[in-house]
């Protein structure tokens, strides 16, 4: 059963093989189906790859539990449960160890082909061809993440808040060569590197990778872009408040040298040794007073030799 997606055609249903009667003392393999919803329930409680693939592997064991898968339908619940390039990881991975525990025995690339390969669920050879390939894959997802004991020194690592994301990346990447053995080139290694690389970055960068829809799918280069945009971002944003930082002191400096409003302009004294006119015994009727100036604006008043007599 299929049904249309956003112009895609989408799988509603799984059918792996159940054993069934189909006469007195022969025994029938048929599909039965598997709502596509119990793989995303189940994709929801099976955890990181990257965190616990050992304990990936073990759930998944069990959700496939005793019946037996077709090519068609574990590529399906490889392609619902994990992405591209952590496929990739989990088939060499898986193939590597088949050929290490079977070096006399079918290649690896056959017995988990990149084609489908038709087996034929009603022959015991098609029935063993797909176990095979379902235990493969379990023990891929086993092996994939390398399990060297510094590993935990690359997923230690941290991006500097002063750290270019350019340096952040080129760190990891000496980092799991030295740490782990793993080329950072490798499907492995791209993986480990991209996790990190997003889950480790600053605060204000991991916030903006994550809300990327399918950043697992894009490439480091893309990531690193991105990353790159918000890191200049920050730099624009502190240079503007240091110019409105800067803006506000002077004008503060422009404000204190003017004078107050509230002060009162110093009164111009007279000129030394002027008099004023008094009322008095004078010729024209006014005592003269001297006046001179003395500091600070004050005025002395002094007796005319007249008065003094």
């Amino acid at each position: 059963m299929r049904r249309r997606v956003k112009g895609k055609c989408e799988r509603a249903n799984l059918f792996p093989l159940r054993e069934i009667p189909t006469a007195p003392g022969i025994i029938g393999y048929v599909n039965v189906p598997i709502n596509t919803s119990d793989v995303r329930a189940f994709k929801k409680e099976m955890g990181k790859l990257m965190d616990d693939p050992l304990g990936v592997s073990e759930r998944l064991d069990e959700f496939l539990g005793t019946s037996i898968y077709s090519y068609e339908d574990l590529t399906a619940i490889l392609r619902s449960l994990f992405n591209t390039e952590e496929r990739e990881m989990i088939r060499q991975a898986g193939i590597r160890e088949w050929e290490r525990r079977n070096p006399q025995s079918t290649p690896g690339d056959q017995k988990w082909p990149s084609q489908d390969p038709r087996w034929n669920a009603q022959t015991e050879e098609g029935r063993r061809s797909m176990i095979d390939m379902r235990n493969i894959i379990i023990q891929g997802i086993r092996e994939a993440v390398p399990r060297g004991q510094n590993l935990s020194k690359v997923f230690g690592e941290c991006q500097g808040k002063d750290e270019t994301p350019t340096e952040w990346l080129e760190r990891l990447r000496k980092s799991l060569q030295i740490y782990s053995g793993t080329d950072p080139d490798s499907p492995v290694g791209e993986v480990l590197l991209k996790t990190q690389f997003v889950a480790k970055s600053w605060e204000d960068i991991r916030k903006k990778l994550e809300k990327i829809e399918g950043w697992q799918e894009k490439g480091l280069q893309e990531l690193l872009r991105e990353a790159q945009k918000v890191y200049m971002r920050r730099d624009e944003e502190k240079q503007k408040i240091q110019a409105r930082v800067l803006v506000a002191a002077v004008r503060e400096a422009q404000k204190q040298e003017r004078p107050q409003a509230s002060e009162k302009p110093l009164r111009k004294a007279p000129p030394r040794g002027a008099t004023r006119p008094q009322k008095g015994t004078s010729g024209n009727g006014w005592k003269e007073w001297n006046v001179s100036i003395v500091k600070e604006g004050t005025y002395e008043k002094r007796l005319s030799k007249e008065d003094e007599r």
